[in-house]
């Protein structure tokens, strides 16, 4: 059996649906007489869904959504973060996981960087794992291996777009074709195929870490994806097993899962009203958690990640250089924004707005963000 540290952990949700406003191309072909070619390219924008309410939109639609939901008479914060709109980064924190100082570049650092992350803008942030000496899985970010990576712990992976997937590691997780310049994994999966798995199911709730006096129902948080690919997150301050944990991420449509942090002091996750390029707030938040998240403006002590904002056309992403194979060192991950034609954006949006698809469930490949 691993050994575990007290961790805090709470509920938020993350997930996304599409929706409809076209955008036209034309263009005009000469032949003996004069005749017009119009293609039309329908973007769908991310649309409102009942029962969620809207933190923060763009031209593009929905960018993070949030609600409150009841799981067995348990109030769980849910915040989701739509696939289209949004983009992840992962911070280590300032005590956990440990590092020599200046090991891990500015970008990924124990508070938002906003000189690189303010241009994208925020939207929301929330809290990580559980600490390194906990044994509960290894993390990696720009290059830096913080922790030895573990066979079969759930893991999410984060590329230089700040896509996401999520799946336990494997020799064929993340796969070939996602390049990720972090990871970061925290136990068992808790969520498979839209259901808790064994493990969450377990009589022994010891395995999903050490609770605060040895009682198992405790703040916890996990963080999902859905059906769409959007990213969940939920948490809540009341006492709660795993059990019941899995089934509010579920609850929140999350297909697959992964506990995050637990115990009352460490659950913490915030949604902004607004797209922050400087520090501000984040008014949605866990009832009565015992931080606020603009603790992540300035620094904290352990790790979470940051939820940025796509540009507003569907042209445009940001991006960083990603990491270059054979390189040992640090690789800082400055983000910079990149456009296209219209002309190769019609093509490349039909794709967006289609499948991205599942590549697997927990256990194989995960499953991946982005149409």
């Amino acid at each position: 059996m691993r050994s575990w540290s007290v961790a805090v952990a709470s509920i938020l949700v993350v997930a996304g649906v599409g929706t409809g406003t076209a955008i036209v191309n034309s263009t005009k072909a000469a032949v003996t007489t004069t005749t017009t070619t119009t293609t039309t390219t329908t973007v769908h924008r991310e649309r409102p869904q009942a029962n969620w309410q809207v933190a923060t939109a763009s031209s593009r639609g929905v960018m993070v959504d949030y609600r409150m939901i009841d799981e067995s008479g348990v109030m769980f914060r849910a915040i989701r973060l739509r696939a289209r709109t949004t983009l992840l980064r992962w911070h280590i924190g300032s005590i956990d996981p440990p590092v020599r100082l200046g090991t891990v570049p500015a970008d990924a650092g124990p508070s938002i960087n906003w000189a690189n992350e303010g241009l994208a803008g925020v939207v929301a942030v929330f809290n990580g794992g559980f600490k390194v000496g906990a044994g509960a899985g290894g993390s990696m970010v720009d290059g830096v291996t913080l922790s030895p990576m573990i066979r079969g712990d759930m893991t999410l992976a984060i590329d230089a777009a700040g896509h996401w997937k999520m799946g336990a590691w494997a020799a064929n997780f993340p796969g070939p074709t996602f390049h990720a310049i972090a990871y970061r994994q925290n136990l068992a999966p808790l969520v498979a195929n839209a259901r808790p798995t064994a493990a969450a199911l377990s009589a022994n709730q010891l395995i999903w870490g050490d609770p605060l006096k040895g009682n198992p129902q405790q703040a916890r948080s996990a963080l999902g994806i859905d059906a769409q690919r959007n990213l969940v997150y939920v948490a809540t301050l009341s006492g709660v097993s795993p059990t019941l944990l899995a089934r509010a991420l579920i609850a929140a449509g999350a297909v697959e899962g992964m506990e995050l942090d637990i115990n009352p002091y460490w659950p913490i996750v915030g949604a902004s009203f607004t797209v922050l390029h400087r520090p501000g707030s984040y008014p949605v938040q866990i009832p009565y958690a015992e931080h606020n998240p603009t603790i992540y403006n300035t620094g904290w002590e352990r790790d979470f990640f940051v939820a940025l904002a796509e540009p507003n056309s569907w042209r445009c992403w940001w991006t960083s250089t990603g990491l270059r194979a054979g390189v040992v060192r640090a690789q800082p991950q400055p983000l910079h924004q990149v456009c296209t034609t219209p002309a190769k954006r019609g093509a490349a949006s039909s794709a967006s707005a289609g499948t991205a698809g599942t590549a697997g469930t927990a256990g194989t490949a995960g499953t991946a963000t982005r149409g």
